[in-house]
């Protein structure tokens, strides 16, 4: 009888290389799917948490006849003051809200250009103004309707400067573009939309 030869089997180069080529453009599609999937979760979670914002606040309002106060009268230090020292009126000691609503996904990791901002990029929570305590103090470009806002720079991650002339802003839109500019905006107007001006758009919480 004679030797049995073995036969080897295995895969050559190109089909390796075809397969590794598939994988990549598998790997393309899918990882940027991936993550518009978690910008649109966290837009979606802003929008959730602002509109729950303004709802605790309208209810603190109908029970103190005022809006919470403005981050510069709250344990004021250097002018400014802890981001979560704001949102505590609305937990202690009636709570209107789990104070898990106020950390914002998309806080910004550099305040250069957020003004007033800093305090509640300190701690990660949404930025909040007393509109009526800036009007009082003499601040100009205040919007004639609002008493208060609350925000997120949206995914852009950046700020838009003057919080109290809604009138101005630019809202973010995601029909624009998942990242383009703009900040997710909630007044005592309701949320602002993209094209609308502060004083005419509003919408029932």
């Amino acid at each position: 009888m004679g030797k049995q030869t073995k036969v080897r089997c295995a895969f050559t180069l190109i089909e390796l290389l075809i397969v590794v080529a598939i994988i990549g453009i598998l790997a393309a599609i899918a990882v940027p799917n991936f993550l518009n999937a978690q910008v649109r979760a966290k837009v979606a979670r802003s929008l959730a948490d602002l509109r729950s914002i303004g709802s605790a606040i309208g209810m603190y309002r109908l029970d103190n006849n005022s809006v919470i106060p403005d981050p510069t009268q709250v344990g004021v230090v250097g002018g400014q003051s802890d981001g979560l020292q704001v949102w505590k009126y609305l937990t202690t000691p009636m709570s209107y809200i789990n104070g898990s609503a106020f950390f914002d996904p998309f806080v910004p990791k550099t305040n250069e250009y957020s003004g007033a901002a800093w305090e509640a990029v300190k701690v990660g929570t949404y930025h909040y103004r007393n509109i009526d305590q800036m009007r009082e103090s003499g601040a100009t470009g205040i919007d004639d309707n609002a008493s208060f806002v609350s925000r997120s720079p949206g995914p852009d991650r950046w700020y838009i400067v003057n919080p109290q002339r809604l009138a101005y802003w630019m809202a973010y839109e995601s029909s624009n573009g998942l990242n383009s500019i703009g900040d997710i905006v909630v007044s005592d107007k309701g949320i602002l939309g993209q094209g609308f001006r502060g004083n005419d758009f509003s919408i029932s919480f």
